[in-house]
């Protein structure tokens, strides 16, 4: 009998992230029979100490394997863990360029695309990856084609194709940002469940299912980009023009749309945690993300982690600006009564020879 496996996975938090883990899980039944998934996501920037956290667990001992998607270890420490508990039993499905050194130096490791004319995603290394399994003709072909066309959804929109790629149809374009909408609806804690529908159900059925939903989505996305892209603050640093706004909705969005409208060569997107980059092709956002905020990603298109709060730095700056007019309105009173008690001293006549000079026109 074959031994069970119990593979460990982690991977990143957005689309892409979800999207490539849980092809396995969706494929069990046909590929997987004898394995038990265990899967953990987390955000940009965070994988070092998730990694941390699994290795300093005793029960990491009940894995046979570890998968990475969509993020690769920003650390040797961590690649030597993975060399000294899994030995040739760790992979990882990862296509951002900014840590394409380190996984040049485990190439044995790291799943390549398998076109290197079209730009990877997570979801369609782990796709690629599996149609490679021999089990994999057991698979319905309506079924294949069905996942097919969601994992090229979910690939056009993650390298932003859907934006860049001249030869891609309308209907597609449409579809890659719908489902993405769709996706960041949900809360973090639903995505997993979302995913998991979606593939279960096929695109086109689960879009007739939601037409009034993404019609909704479609309408507040237009009024949320309007309203945030009226708040842009722009900046120089490192010979470079940026332009920055605060949103925690439509990230990529904002961001397009921001180069569009304002003539500066990155756009930053903050949120109370996070930063989301995009460049207009004259910044390496990526190298520029792994500088300034422990980030990484590709080219023209990055993110990292805020080392500060932005809610709560305004919050304290309200409170700084409260309390400094505290003081203000405090001395304005004694000065008050400082005047006050001045006049009362006064001789009267004194007083109101002081008052009529005052109060002439």
């Amino acid at each position: 009998m074959k031994k069970k496996q119990h593979i460990k996975l982690f991977s990143h938090n957005d689309l892409d992230g979800f999207g490539a883990p849980l092809l396995l899980t969706t494929l069990q039944p046909y590929l997987f029979n004898s394995v038990d998934f265990d899967l953990t996501t987390c955000s940009a920037g965070n994988l070092g100490k998730e990694l941390d956290n699994f290795f300093n667990k005793n029960n990491f001992q009940n894995y046979t394997d570890v998968y990475i998607m969509d993020m690769t270890p920003d650390n040797e420490y961590s690649f030597k863990q993975l060399e000294s508990h899994f030995a040739n039993h760790w992979l990882i499905f990862d296509h951002h360029e900014s840590a394409e050194e380190l996984r040049q130096q485990y190439a044995s490791n790291c799943i390549s695309p398998t076109n290197e004319h079209i730009n990877p995603s997570a979801t369609s290394l782990v796709w690629d990856w599996l149609k490679k399994n021999v089990n994999f003709t057991n698979i319905p072909s309506q079924r294949q084609q069905q996942l097919e066309q969601l994992v090229e959804l979910i690939r056009a929109y993650d390298t932003w194709d859907w934006q860049k790629d001249p030869n891609m149809s309308v209907e597609e374009r449409k579809a890659a940002d719908e489902l993405n909408q769709l996706f960041w609806f949900y809360p973090l804690s639903k995505s997993q469940k979302f995913v998991e529908t979606v593939y279960n159900t096929g695109w086109e059925q689960y879009r007739a299912q939601n037409a009034l939903l993404i019609s909704t989505l479609n309408g507040r996305r237009q009024r949320y980009l309007d309203k945030h892209l009226k708040n842009v603050t722009e900046f120089n640093v490192d010979g470079y023009s940026f332009g920055v706004v605060y949103a925690s909705d439509y990230k990529s969005e904002i961001a397009h749309a921001l180069l569009q409208k304002h003539d500066v060569q990155a756009a930053l997107v903050i949120d109370a945690h996070s930063v989301s980059l995009r460049s207009n092709g004259k910044l390496d956002v990526a190298h520029f993300a792994a500088k300034y905020f422990n980030g990484g990603g590709h080219a023209d298109s990055a993110g990292g982690v805020l080392s500060i709060n932005p809610i709560i730095e305004a919050e304290e700056a309200l409170i700084k600006v409260i309390k400094q007019q505290e003081q203000i309105n405090a001395q304005t009173t004694q000065e008050e009564d400082n005047s006050n008690a001045l006049a009362d001293s006064l001789d009267p006549e004194i007083a109101d020879k002081l008052a009529s000079l005052f109060n002439k026109d």
